[in-house]
């Protein structure tokens, strides 16, 4: 099982997300790039990787002890990781979501999963590529990437591999409030 934790958007939000994402790049690039479907939007919080069935149950058992309140999200408009070729919307660090970041690691922690080398950075992978993605330089400064949402729980997530692209299936939710 392909697995990672994570925070679902709101509907209206993510679709708005998708909606807008082809207008920071050129219509050349944009056909090039693997736009990702509003229905897979998130913000990962730990991603797992793949891991033995029969280890689910203890993964589900310690994030079952966390307890962080309701997060008031914010994007923080957009960017890009160059090394991975992802366009992304960036989320708003606010000390709630980074607080609940680090309960999620150091509960995966004592399932035996590593810590990530390299801090952690809210965001929500809007396209990929194998290349660098060049954002037009008069990228719009389009309210779909400056909105507001609240996130009443956060998700234990499991990746398929289909034909036609990956898809997320809920394996469980963790209320937060």
């Amino acid at each position: 099982m392909r697995l990672f934790i994570g925070i679902g958007l709101p509907a209206p939000v993510a679709e708005a997300l998708a909606k807008s994402a082809p207008s920071l790049v050129t219509p050349a690039d944009a056909a090039r790039l693997r736009w990702t479907p509003s229905a897979n939007m998130h913000i990962t919080l730990s991603f797992l990787g793949q891991v033995r069935p029969a280890r689910l149950n203890v993964i589900e058992q310690a994030l079952t002890k966390i307890h962080a309140p309701r997060l008031h999200l914010e994007f923080n408009g957009i960017g890009t990781f160059d090394r991975t070729g992802v366009l992304f919307a960036d989320v708003k660090p606010t000390p709630a979501l980074l607080a609940l970041a680090e309960q999620v690691t150091a509960a995966m922690e004592t399932c035996g999963f590593v810590r990530e080398s390299r801090p952690w950075s809210p965001h929500i992978t809007l396209a990929r590529t194998r290349d660098r993605i060049r954002l037009c330089t008069a990228a719009p400064d389009d309210p779909a990437f400056h909105q507001r949402f609240e996130a009443g729980d956060f998700r234990l997530y499991q990746s398929l591999t289909l034909p036609g692209g990956a898809q997320y299936e809920i394996l469980r939710v963790f209320g937060l409030g």
